[in-house]
């Protein structure tokens, strides 16, 4: 909940800031107001890498109803369609890996590329068991991710399967992420994603620079 507050919040002010400047938004249309979201599933474009990860302390994926404890996953890596790289100070596409909500750390705005990540049951090694070659990755209907659930997310992946989005290549996205990595908790493995953030989608560099300020003891 706190996570969707903070992108509208972020939202919202963008908004203002280009009005009160003047400065015109790349993706607002003549009437400022941003293009509408698609209506049916929409698949991710690319995987461009994607990392798999472990914590030793877990946390509380709150981008799903259930709140699930979560210790492993992937960090993702994605290009994903224009309409979804928008802030918007209202409801957003949610975005699905296979049968999960993943947690998007950035927007993509100006690069197509968002940071995701994806939480995974584990395997009898402990590392994440999700199988990523089988997973469809698509932007669903528009909600608030903490009210998606384990129903939703059914409904989800038929209307996916009948919009004919299907698993994307991941051999590639798996070699440029590297083998497993891992971290103490999650502000750890958050503050790695904006590294990324940093490297794939310089226009939100405050953004990034914003998680990896120090925390305060």
């Amino acid at each position: 909940m706190k996570k969707s507050i903070l992108l509208m919040s972020l939202a919202a002010t963008t908004l203002i800031a280009g009005a009160v400047t003047g400065v015109g938004l790349p993706w607002m249309q003549e009437d400022g107001v941003p293009p509408e979201l698609p209506r049916q599933a929409v698949g991710v474009r690319a995987v461009i890498s994607a990392r798999p990860y472990v914590l030793e302390e877990a946390y509380v994926h709150r981008w799903r109803a259930e709140a699930p404890e979560t210790s492993a996953g992937f960090l993702l890596v994605l290009d994903v369609e224009e309409p979804f790289t928008i802030p918007r100070d209202a409801l957003e596409s949610v975005l699905y890996v296979g049968g999960q909500t993943a947690e998007r750390i950035n927007w993509g705005t100006g690069s197509g590329r968002v940071i995701a990540l994806c939480p995974s049951a584990v395997n009898a090694a402990g590392e994440p068991s999700l199988e990523l070659s089988s997973a469809p990755m698509f932007y669903g209907t528009p909600a608030l991710p903490e009210e998606v659930d384990a129903a939703t997310i059914r409904q989800e992946l038929n209307r996916a399967a009948l919009a004919g989005v299907g698993a994307l290549p991941i051999s590639r996205a798996l070699e440029a992420g590297g083998e497993l990595i891992r971290f103490q908790d999650r502000t750890a493995l958050v503050r790695h994603a904006a590294t990324l953030v940093l490297e794939h989608s310089p226009a939100e560099a405050d953004l990034a620079q914003g998680l990896l300020v120090p925390l305060l003891r």
